[in-house]
């Protein structure tokens, strides 16, 4: 069983990809224009220390990159984004200490939903080439209100001049991986609206509320910094400010905007998944002592080992700080506080009827436990159950018990879950050995997520030639890529 960790190693829309030497950091995110014209707003930033630097015509040394996107729908190639970035000139050609280099395209598309088929190579170093493929949904309806994905900023400050990372006239350099380390106190946001003058009218009110989210189970992480706004309706509506997250503990959080007209009807709502680093942050079993428990189903619960077992089977649906509060504090407690804690934890997610939320989630516990759970694993504690108990249950499950070149291995559809449409899962065996499955990779945001899931399927079996092609070889009697996609 993999926790859902501080750091993932790779997000939907924006990603790190290495061969051999060569590294690179590649985003992607569909905006529009005033007039209503999508496009794909690039980011590629080059590792300075992995690239090859010769000779130029200059005398000097400098490293450079081919890089080309191809933009395909249904096989059909759509637009292509090809040209050379290249690094600063420097007077030797030693990689050692080379600063990285960045670039930032945006390409006009239609809307549509498109395979993005990624290709750098090192001009160098014809050995090392970089592929990566990717997907994005551009969908800005001309008669409906629409947005881009929330954007999230390591800083924000005045732009002097312009620069690579200059937008709305403040330079704000991207958040590498949605990841927010300690060190980082406020959280610079944008999202851009579409449409609303044409579909409410001119200079209508609107209003943003702003908020961080707990991820595991919504509930707002910092209601004093919440940030509302007051707008008015315009072909590009901006919403961009910062949330002071100093108090924001480690954990896997949502970054929530929700857009409101005149009459507090909600218009939409945009949420984009991050995590933080601030282990100093603890949590307060002061904050629980006004917490009464007389005459609640908590009192009923008089064993202490009992409770302790409860409380470690929220796992799936808490939060970072409360999973850290399971592991090393629960122990020196007493057990009304155990009791108060335990309470306080429904309370927040059910006010009128805790006790009925609770049983309603030991009934899942239980059945997690029958069907993924044994002696040795708690069935709360796989990955399967972890899924089941956080998202519920799927729409669809594929079992592959058994396969002519790979290990066992299941994929669960979720057809909408939170935000996202199309949600799956890929679980797999990789020891052959009784009934724990690992959670390989998943398209949702905040999931592990692996471009080269397949072959890690296959790896002990199937020898690839191109370590980095991320679909197996055909084979007969089994179908990884069809299983993927219609189900």
């Amino acid at each position: 069983m993999r926790r859902l960790s501080i750091l993932l190693l790779c997000l939907l829309a924006t990603v790190t990809l290495q061969a051999q030497n060569m590294k690179a950091f590649i985003s992607h995110k569909a905006y529009c224009t005033a007039n209503m014209q999508p496009y794909i707003e690039f980011t590629f930033i080059i590792g300075g220390n992995s690239v090859q630097y010769a000779l130029d015509e200059t005398g000097k040394y400098s490293a450079e990159v081919e890089l080309r996107v191809e933009v395909t729908r249904n096989d059909s190639l759509v637009k292509t984004l090809h040209y050379i970035l290249a690094s600063d000139e420097f007077a030797d050609s030693t990689r050692a200490g080379k600063p990285d280099f960045a670039d930032k395209k945006n390409l006009p598309v239609p809307n549509g939903d498109f395979i993005l088929n990624f290709y750098l190579k090192d001009r160098h170093c014809d050995s090392v080439e970089l592929k990566y493929i990717d997907r994005i949904i551009v969908d800005f309806p001309e008669d409906k209100i629409s947005s881009s994905r929330i954007s999230l900023y390591e800083d924000m400050s005045a732009a002097k001049e312009p620069g690579i990372y200059t937008k709305y006239g403040f330079n704000l350099p991207p958040l590498y991986y949605n990841y927010v380390h300690e060190e980082q106190y406020v959280l610079p946001f944008a999202l851009e609206v579409y449409n609303t003058r044409k579909v409410l009218g001119d200079g209508q009110p609107l209003k943003a509320k702003c908020y961080v989210e707990h991820y595991e189970n919504k509930l707002v992480a910092l209601p004093n910094q919440m940030v509302t706004k007051d707008l008015q309706t315009s072909d590009v509506v901006l919403v961009f400010d910062r949330i002071n997250i100093f108090k924001l503990p480690s954990g896997n959080y949502n970054m929530v905007v929700e857009l409101y007209d005149g009459k507090d009807s909600l218009l939409l709502i945009n949420k984009l998944f991050f995590q933080r680093s601030n282990p100093s942050i603890k949590l307060d079993l002061a904050d629980y002592e006004a917490v009464d428990v007389k005459g609640s189903f908590v009192t009923k619960i008089e064993d202490r080992k009992v409770l302790e077992e409860y409380i470690r089977s929220l796992y799936p649906i808490s939060t970072g700080l409360e999973n850290e509060f399971f592991d090393t504090r629960m122990k020196n407690i007493s057990t009304e506080e155990l009791q108060r804690f335990f309470y306080a934890f429904w309370l927040a997610r059910n006010p009128n009827d805790p006790e009925g939320a609770w049983n309603k989630y030991n009934k899942m516990v239980q059945m997690v436990q029958e069907r993924f759970g044994s002696v040795q694993e708690k069935g709360y504690r796989t990955d399967r159950g972890r899924v089941y108990l956080q998202y519920g249950q799927p729409n669809d499950i594929t079992e592959v018990p058994s396969d002519p070149v790979t290990v066992p291995y299941e994929i669960w559809h979720y057809y909408y879950l939170d935000d996202q449409p199309n949600v799956k899962f890929v679980f797999y065996n990789p020891s052959l050995i009784g009934n724990d499955y690992d959670l390989l990779h998943s398209n949702k945001y905040g999931e592990p997520h692996d471009t080269n899931w397949k072959m890690r399927l296959v790896r002990k079996i199937q020898v690839q030639e191109d370590i980095y092609d991320p679909d197996p070889y055909d084979y007969y009697g089994g179908d990884i890529n069809g299983n993927w996609k219609y189900h």
